[in-house]
């Protein structure tokens, strides 16, 4: 079972992971998650899931250290992404996104259902995120 918790985890996993088809695609997605954590979300969940039920989910999740969700549900509001994307270019990506989150010195934007979230706990959250579409590969 992958447990990913930290970037530098991440980025070891990936460099040991082989193409396979559905990949890019998932990668890609994971991309799309950190960049909106850097830009803004395109939609945002209602007041009470990103007030009170989100933040609970969140922090169940950092204390099991696993995220699981529908892998198949899109970031709401946010482009679709090709099924076919080559795993090459959704690893270009997400190693992209990692370094701009690595970089961004700003404030981060709130997650469209989790609300408020550290920097710290955003880096865990991606991490978690990128296990739980990982796991879903031979």
């Amino acid at each position: 079972m992958i447990k990913l918790t930290s970037f530098d985890e991440t980025l070891a996993t990936l460099a040991q992971t082989p193409s396979m088809p559905g990949l890019g695609a998932a990668l890609a997605h994971c991309a799309q998650s950190i960049e909106y954590s850097l830009t803004g979300f395109p939609t945002q969940r209602g007041f009470l899931v990103r007030k009170f039920f989100g933040p609970r989910m969140l922090r169940k999740c950092l204390q099991k250290g696993e995220l699981t969700h529908d892998l198949k549900a899109p970031i709401p509001g946010a482009p679709e992404i090709p099924p076919a994307l080559a795993t090459d270019e959704g690893m270009t990506r997400l190693r992209a996104a990692i370094a701009s989150f690595r970089a961004h010195q700003g404030i981060l934007a709130p997650h469209f259902a989790f609300g408020e979230v550290t920097r710290q706990d955003y880096e865990r959250l991606h991490s978690m995120h990128i296990a739980d579409h990982l796991r879903s590969f031979p």
